[in-house]
């Protein structure tokens, strides 16, 4: 493709986007700033970027993308590095019979053109997009890959970090300038850009893998070298306050960090294994809004029926689900909907991860005696109207709790079960006298997270006989589902919400704890009695198009 002999200036007139004395004006001012025209007619207030990137496209012939309109190969990405195609204000975005089409800011620029044909050898075609959006590119696409590649050299010139039969490095030895140090804030950095809940760093025979948890699934992101893991272990114990020197046992520990203008705390966790400690780092973004109970994802009706419970004078209410479902969202999204100047609420927590207004929160300290249950005996004497309990972990706790519901409070907990039938036999196996579960009890809801359709490459289609038998749909039904893009990593799935259950104890059900009964009695009972199980309320969102019905087989195939 060969370009017009014209220049920017003279291009932007012509289309009647700058008049002759903006253009000479803004002359003026790149001589004295030393910046490229655009930015300084930009600057100006000349012209828009979008505006500035359209005629551009529309006057050389060439196609104008965003961005979120166009799909990237990862593996074209790799033709050229991140430091190259910074430098030179380009993306590599698709190959096609032998030539190559660059995203670019400047198509003007025939220096990049000609430095991208030498390097990569292959044909050029060009489209327009604007500086911001291939900012954005660089750090949506490129990822941790560039600043790898630099940590990687910094590695080589300094003959290898920390091999596994040296001594571990001091906290003098991490100072801020480390390669290791860059490298533990990048992959931080990177978590936050790519919505992950956790990082994985997991030591192997002969490899080290970084994984990122997103929606609730784990994906490698990253193998760096072997020799990096001491050296990464270390830099992460030191930030947590842990023993670097300690590797025999599991630590914990936490750290505070601001990225990208974003308060995070990072809850850390080490475990020795055969091949060395595997780190797990667990972001919590304080800066984040409490969503409020109808965001959550309920169906009305059982955001209703769970509304009626939380405003009850007295009662047990219990969140059930396993680590990772959203529990203490929903358990804090609760008591901030019930909250009220009238109303003393102390929560007893650990941690606490959510900071909230007129309620009194209190971090459990064991090392200091405060358990949950020595705490929640304190709380019961400061006069309390709702108490929240972290998590019902052992009898005693189960105990204090159900005699606080019986004694005029509104207690509200966590308990680890897969559904909501399952917390009845749980807290009978713990030892709670069936009578004391069916005068305190009030209900009991279940949840997990479930994945949504990406918004971006949703598409609807008719769902197979076979799929839709399986979960009781009848006759052809149109689902929709994701056909996979850059948003969401080609999984067809973008961002999460709840799907509940909720369990009222019935006058049905209590007769059934009473006699011990299984779950799957309790189950038909509250069946009887109008309960909704997850896949029921799971299947009422695939069909509303929000999610898929593959994913709620996936997230409900234990509570079946």
């Amino acid at each position: 493709m060969v370009l017009k002999k014209k220049f920017l200036g003279e291009l932007l007139i012509e289309a009647g986007a700058i008049t002759k004395e903006q253009r000479d004006k803004a002359l003026q001012e790149q001589k004295r700033l030393g910046k490229r025209l655009g930015e300084v007619l930009i600057s100006l207030g000349f012209i828009t970027e979008d505006k500035m990137a359209q005629v551009l496209g529309k006057q050389l012939d060439i196609p104008f993308v965003k961005l979120k309109d166009i799909s990237v190969d990862p593996e074209v990405i790799k033709v050229v590095s991140e430091s190259l195609a910074r430098k030179l204000k380009i993306l590599p975005v698709a190959i096609s019979n032998g030539a190559l089409t660059l995203a670019m800011a400047d198509p003007l620029d025939v220096f990049a053109i000609d430095e991208i044909k030498r390097v990569t050898r292959l044909a050029i075609n060009s489209v327009v997009i604007t500086e911001t959006d291939l900012i954005g590119a660089y750090d949506k696409y490129y990822k941790v890959t560039g600043a790898m590649e630099e940590v990687i050299k910094d590695m080589g010139e300094l003959g290898g970090y920390y091999p596994e039969e040296e001594k571990a490095p001091t906290v003098e030895v991490m100072g801020d300038e480390t390669p290791v140090v860059k490298l533990v804030s990048l992959l931080i950095t990177q978590a936050v850009r790519d919505r992950a809940s956790d990082i994985h760093i997991e030591p192997d025979a002969d490899a080290l893998r970084v994984r990122y948890r997103i929606d609730g699934i784990l994906h490698e992101v990253m193998t760096p070298p072997r020799h990096l893991h001491l050296g990464l272990v270390s830099r992460v114990k030191i930030l947590s306050g842990m023993d670097i020197a300690e590797k025999r046992i599991p630590q914990d520990g936490r750290f505070p960090v601001n990225v990208e203008g974003r308060q995070l705390d990072i809850r850390t966790s080490t475990l020795p294994t055969l091949y060395g400690e595997k780190v797990v780092m667990r972001l919590l973004e304080k800066t984040a809004g409490l969503p409020p109970l109808a965001g959550l994802g309920f169906t009305e009706n059982t955001l209703n029926s769970f509304v009626k419970l939380i405003k009850k004078p007295y009662g047990f209410i219990l969140a059930t689900g396993p680590t990772g479902s959203g529990k203490t969202t929903t358990v804090y999204s609760a008591l901030r909907h019930i909250s009220d100047m009238e109303k003393n609420i102390i929560t007893i927590e650990d941690p606490i991860e959510y900071n909230l207004k007129l309620i009194n929160q209190v971090q459990v300290n064991p090392k200091a005696g405060l358990t949950f249950a020595s705490g929640l005996r304190s709380i019961l004497r400061q006069d309390p109207d709702i108490i929240m309990v972290g998590e019902i972990r052992d009898l005693e706790t189960a105990s204090i709790a159900t005699h606080a519901a019986l004694t005029g409070h509104l207690v509200l907990s966590t308990l680890h079960t897969n559904e909501a039938v399952g917390a009845v036999a749980r807290l009978i196996d713990m030892g709670v006298e069936p009578f004391l579960i069916t005068s305190s009890l009030v209900g009991v809801l279940a949840q997990r997270l479930i994945r949504k359709v990406c918004p971006y490459c949703k598409e609807s289609y008719k769902g197979s006989s076979e799929l839709l038998t399986d979960v009781g749909i009848k006759g052809d039904v149109e689902l929709v589902r994701g056909k996979g893009c850059n948003e969401c990593r080609t999984t067809g799935y973008l961002g999460r919400e709840g799907l509940f259950e909720l369990l009222l104890i019935t006058e049905g059900v209590k007769k059934l704890i009473i006699q011990k009964a299984t779950a799957s009695e309790l189950k038909a009972q509250a069946l009887i009695d109008g309960f909704r199980s997850m896949r029921e309320e799971g299947i009422s969102k695939a069909m509303e198009g929000i999610t898929t019905v593959e994913e709620v087989i996936r997230v409900t195939q234990e509570t079946e």
